[in-house]
């Protein structure tokens, strides 16, 4: 004889039905949240491994009379130039030398110092507004004036050889 066994459907009232979809809303929120924060805490420490490098031998014409040296040079070519290896060449070579002055280097197709390329040059600026350059130059900066001011490939390598 089998015996049939019947399924009585259990009443479920309102109050009971409201109160488990909130503690599945809940469990839920819960889960959604640790989830956020420990995908944020891998990115975070990914993030943090990565290396930055800043270029601390680069400035713009707005910042190059007031740098940390008392003398130094400022080299401002466009990195589009046809001579522009041959520049970063001479910087690298001068860079080496023991006794070298400090020397920075500004990238005149950046869209910040672009605007101070002008036909013709302004020798003896006393400020960045001053500033007008010609292609390129080699600028020797003394005490925060411009002592000496060099236009052509010739010069830049007696200067930096």
């Amino acid at each position: 004889m089998k015996q049939k066994k019947l399924k009585s459907k259990r009443y479920v009232s309102e109050d009971t039905k409201q109160i488990q979809s909130l503690i599945f809303i809940t469990l839920g929120v819960i889960l959604f949240a640790l989830a956020i924060y420990f995908l944020t805490d891998i990115i975070t420490k990914k993030a943090e491994n990565k290396k930055i490098d800043f270029d601390y031998s680069s400035c713009t014409v707005g910042t190059m009379f007031n740098r940390p040296y008392d003398e130094y040079f400022v080299f401002a070519y466009k990195a589009s130039d046809t001579n522009a290896n041959e520049y970063k060449s001479l910087i690298s070579k001068y860079d080496a030398k023991e006794d070298s002055i400090k020397i920075y280097t500004i990238d005149l197709d950046a869209n910040l110092d672009n605007k101070y390329l002008s036909d013709k040059s302004n020798t003896n600026p006393q400020k960045p507004s001053d500033v007008k350059i010609n292609n390129s130059a080699l600028v020797h900066i003394k005490g925060g004036k411009v002592v000496k001011y060099y236009e052509n490939l010739e010069d830049y390598k007696k200067v930096l050889n």
